[in-house]
């Protein structure tokens, strides 16, 4: 039990104490007697040490304060005075973990390391920067991260620019983001929740610099903060420092901060809102989401009783909603989501692509599907199932996205900030253990309450639609542009010239550079607190049956992970386009003996769950059949695998064509969204083999988007080829190089070989037969005749693609040479990201990110993320080469950047998350010796070995383009790029 010492017991009281016993946690409330500052302490001896700070900050508009201070608070404080702590800190620190979140109405400012020595430097960077940021007395911050007007000359169009506003042009050009802002100000009208606490771009131009100081004031208080440590610490020592530097200085202040709760209880009360399309043609595809308010108590039992009616429902591949709606037509896709990160929660459905008439019929789906669950009973083995899935996801323990402790500070979020418990959303074991014991056939059990409560007799209720309208960013850009028009008319000359003269002083601000004097104040640990030389793979290679079975022991859990791979990388180009409809169909369409429906109850009852998945390494294309399960079900795992190989048909013709019209409308989503990813993989597709494979088969790819375009609109006329065709693909994949990778705690592995062997032998006899490799390659043959595969790749060395999007993706790639490859690459992409890059993209550029990638095969891109340029953009790029010639540094800058790299080889890991990164450098052949050559040869960076590096960028003007452009940027992108087309053409 944690007791405070003497000193800090005069100074803080212990509230509450509580022992987790299935995260082994110790969880202890203090309050600041003084100011009454909240500290919530997560007691374990987990190194990935977290400090979270957390504010309340509910809105009363759209004008985005609490998400431009969020960006502003970072850019230099009172004991750290420089342009960008954050910066300085991302270059030279070991963390695995450096961000702030802005939320609808709270903002966290979450930092993490496994080094001691850095954890604290960043607490403290973090905690100067939310009490005393330079941005509260200089508005240059303001206009850099949130708005600012540019006028280049008095007859020059007054424009606006800045970090916050082009990020939410952005979020607002993705129709998922729009619906969802939507849907919380039709839900919860006339209250904090109804504005967009990240910003609307059309009124960001609003806030005043006033505005925003006084919002500092209001919220950025000790009285209203939540700070949350967690780790391996001396937490006494942690108390006192935070006391002594900082808590100590404030009194309490009565910020009397409500989150306000709507007295309107509407039942389908309809909101109309837009969203941008770039073709005609697409002009019938709305979106209509139904909303729920969620008011129950938030405690762990409602918790996963709601996430346990979502996954039958609509999260698991058998859902019964999502099933319904999209055989009966109501949509090309259809999603829920389920949030809890607000006073009052919601659940919602949404629908992709339905035809708006058919609103009326949505509704009347869902409550009817409710009712008759309510009436005749539970389907007891989807359940049972959903019930095993959302247990296992929590026992699982995976964090391989964000670190436990963070995990663990926003759970508790979502009900502390409230009034409600700690622990809520954290303890599991207790709430399962009433899940397990419901009687699933009693028509009043707790599910079926909740049903009625929450879906029947709840009147707060609404419908948002959301309408796709060609032209519609254009009208937006419109509204703005003449509201600067009508701006600019009433400007006198002396205003007029004041604009230019803060545009000028604003560059310069931004282009002179902190002081190697100042910079110091930026605190960072030594090279020399950096092990030289690790153990990163630990496995074993070994064979069974013939087969490469590559092992890792490195799981004390008794959860298995384990993936039977196939190596089809010497499928046809026209092959690996189709069998991505397989691996996508696999398991969603009825087995020769099972429904899907029983067949992934089966999965879901016994396992963590299936995943298939088509990947690529350096060299390699696999198909991977992977499971989670216990050691206990591992018979079940291996027989899942088997039935999936050996009872698979491609005959529902119906649910096939669903399941591809759904994966095009996920595909369009997630280019709108992601689209640096997808401009990187497709710049660098004509010359790096795994970028080629990627645009051809991950969701964010150009060339997968257009193929399943192609593919869905052709497959209703021959249907009958191409099912026959996918199984006798399917069959052929069967018959490659099979892998299997596993993780297992040492004392199960000679259960699961032996079960492996079992599954192998009739695996054998599975695939003993022959297979028509002639009328495959005649089928394929007949598909090529209306599916031209050849006009899918890359249509050019530099290409522009018009989105629906606001905002602009830019990426040149190219190749730097195979024998240039080396750890000296990892401390430039530091320097890139955090320096040249983020100076000139970023900072002078307005665009929201910026990042530097390469590869072992020595290709490289360089992309930018929302950004509000493109030929600019593309001269920064031009001018890497000449900025590392005249690179000149000093050596503790220079070191930082060094140590800045070191996160590329020291990541912490999950069981799960490290496993997966044994499988992947087993397939891309990293060896411990490899990795430790490339992470010495970062350590031994001198500067003469960055200025070397500017002859491998020598030639970047000859590099592969790809942008993502908006169609205000045509008549730009048609002088920089060899073609420009328009992906929804």
């Amino acid at each position: 039990m944690f007791i405070l010492d003497k000193k800090n017991s005069e100074v803080y009281k212990i509230l509450n104490q509580y022992n987790i016993e299935e995260h082994n946690l110790e969880v202890v409330e203090i309050i600041h007697i003084n100011t009454k500052a909240k500290i919530i302490l997560f007691i374990c001896n987990d190194e990935n040490r977290v400090f979270n700070i957390a504010f309340k900050t509910p809105v009363s508009n759209s004008k985005g304060t609490p998400h431009i201070l969020e960006h502003a608070v970072l850019c230099g404080s009172k004991k750290y005075n420089v342009k960008d702590p954050f910066i300085e800190l991302a270059k030279g620190s070991l963390n695995t973990f450096l961000n702030a979140m802005t939320f609808p109405d709270k903002t966290c400012y979450p930092v993490a390391s496994t080094n001691l020595k850095d954890f604290h430097n960043l607490v403290d960077v973090y905690l100067d920067a939310v009490f005393y940021p330079n941005a509260i007395t200089n508005d240059k911050i303001f206009k850099q991260e949130g708005w600012h007007y540019e006028l280049e000359g008095s007859d020059s169009e007054l424009k606006v620019n800045g970090v916050v506003f082009n990020e939410m042009k952005g979020v607002f050009s993705s129709p998922d983001s729009i619906i969802e802002s939507a849907i919380l100000k039709n839900l919860y009208d006339n209250t904090n929740y109804a504005y967009e606490s990240g910003g609307n771009p059309n009124e960001i131009i609003d806030l005043t610099y006033d505005e925003f100081v006084q919002f500092h004031y209001k919220y950025y208080s000790a009285s209203n903060s939540i700070i949350y440590l967690y780790g391996k610490l001396d937490y006494n020592y942690e108390l006192s420092y935070i006391q002594n530097e900082y808590l100590k200085n404030f009194e309490e202040v009565k910020t009397n901060i409500v989150f306000t709760k709507t007295n309107n209880i509407v039942k389908y009360k309809e909101q109309i809102d837009y969203y941008n399309i770039d073709s005609n043609e697409n002009i019938d595809k709305a979106y209509i989401a139904y909303s729920f308010a969620i008011n129950i108590e938030k405690t762990s039992i409602n918790d996963f009783i709601l996430k346990v009616i979502d996954y039958v429902l609509f999260s698991s591949d058998a859902a019964i909603m999502k099933e319904k709606f999209l055989r009966e037509g109501y949509g090309e896709s259809v999603y829920s989501s389920y949030e809890t990160s607000l006073n009052i929660g919601l659940y919602s459905i949404v629908s992709q692509n339905i035809d708006e008439t058919k609103k009326d019929g949505f509704i009347k789906l869902f409550d009817d599907t409710i009712q008759q669950m309510i009436e005749s009973g539970l389907d007891v083995d989807k359940f049972k199932a959903g019930i095993n899935s959302v247990y296992f996801s929590l026992a699982d323990s995976d964090y391989t996205s964000i670190p436990r402790g963070l995990d663990f500070s926003l759970n508790s979020l979502d009900t502390y900030l409230y009034g409600q418990g700690i622990t809520n959303f954290i303890e599991y074991k207790d709430a399962f253990n009433v899940l397990k014991n419901i009687d699933l056939k009693d028509k009043n059990n707790l599910f079926i309450k909740c049903l009625k409560e929450l879906f029947i007799d709840n009147q707060h209720r609404v419908i948002n639609i959301l309408r796709p309208k060609f032209g519609y960013s254009q009208e937006k850009e419109a509204v703005i542009t003449d509201k600067l028009n009508i701006i600019k008319s009433k400007l006198s000359n002396d205003e007029v010239l004041s604009i230019i003269n803060d545009n000028n002083e604003l560059k310069k601000y931004q282009k002179v550079k902190d002081s190697d004097e100042d910079l110091k104040c930026i605190p960072s640990i030594s090279i020399n607190d950096i092990e030289r030389n690790k153990i990163a793979y630990e496995y074993n290679n070994e064979y069974y049956n013939n087969i490469e079975v590559v092992i890792t022991n490195k799981n004390d859990k008794d959860i298995v992970y384990f993936d039977v791979k196939f190596d089809i990388t010497n499928l046809s180009r026209e092959e690996l386009y189709l069998f991505n409809i397989v691996a996508i169909i696999l398991s969603k369409v009825d087995l020769k003996n099972t429904t899907f429906h029983d067949f992934n109850n089966y999965i879901d009852v016994n396992t963590g769950g299936l995943s298939i998945n088509i990947e690529s390494s350096v060299n390699k294309v696999l198909c991977s059949f992977g499971i989670k399960t216990t050691h206990d079900k591992i018979e079940c795992a291996f027989d899942i695998i088997y039935k999936l190989f050996h009872e698979s048909q491609f005959i529902d013709t119906k649910k096939i064509s669903i399941l591809t019209n759904e994966l095009k409308s996920n595909s369009l989503l997630a280019i709108l969204s992601q689209g640096h990813i997808t401009a990187i993989n497709r710049s660098m597709s004509n010359f790096d083999f795994r970028s080629r494979v990627l645009d051809r088969i991950d969701l964010k790819g150009i060339a997968h988007y257009k193929f399943i375009n192609n593919f869905c609109s052709q497959y209703s006329e021959s249907f009958n080829l191409i099912n026959e065709t996918l199984e006798l693909l399917f069959k052929k994949v069967l018959k490659q190089k099979m892998y299997f990778t596993l993780s297992v705690n040492s004392k199960y592995k000679n259960d699961i070989i032996a079960e492996f062997d079992k599954f192998i032998n009739k695996f054998d006899a599975l695939v003993s037969e022959n297979i028509d490799n002639d009328l495959l390659d005649s089928n394929i043959d007949k598909i090529k005749g209306f599916i031209q595969f050849e006009n899918f790749d890359k249509l050019c060395k530099n290409e522009a693609i018009i989105t629906p999007n606001d905002i602009n993706f830019c990426a040149i790639s190219g190749s730097y040479g195979l024998n240039k490859y080396s750890g000296t690459l990892a401390v430039l992409k530091i320097l890139m990201s955090y320096e040249y890059l983020w100076t000139n993209i970023r900072v002078l550029g307005g665009a929201y990110g910026c990042m530097f990638a390469y590869n072992k095969l020595g290709n490289y891109s360089f992309c930018s993320y929302r950004d509000p340029n493109v030929k600019n953009t593309n001269e920064v790029y031009f001018g890497v080469s000449n900025y590392l010639n005249d690179f000149n540094t000093s050596i503790d800058l220079l070191n930082k950047y060094i140590i800045g790299s070191m996160r590329m080889f020291d990541n912490p890991f999950s069981t799960y998350g490290y496993y997966n990164n044994i499988v992947n450098a087993f397939f891309n052949d990293i060896t411990n010796e490899e990795y430790n050559k490339r992470r010495n040869e970062a350590l031994d960076t001198k500067q003469d070995d960055i200025k070397e590096l500017s002859k491998l960028f020598e030639n970047i003007k000859s590099g592969d383009k790809c942008a993502l452009i908006c169609a205000s940027k045509v008549d730009e992108a048609k002088n920089e790029y060899d073609c420009v087309w328009q992906l929804m053409e």
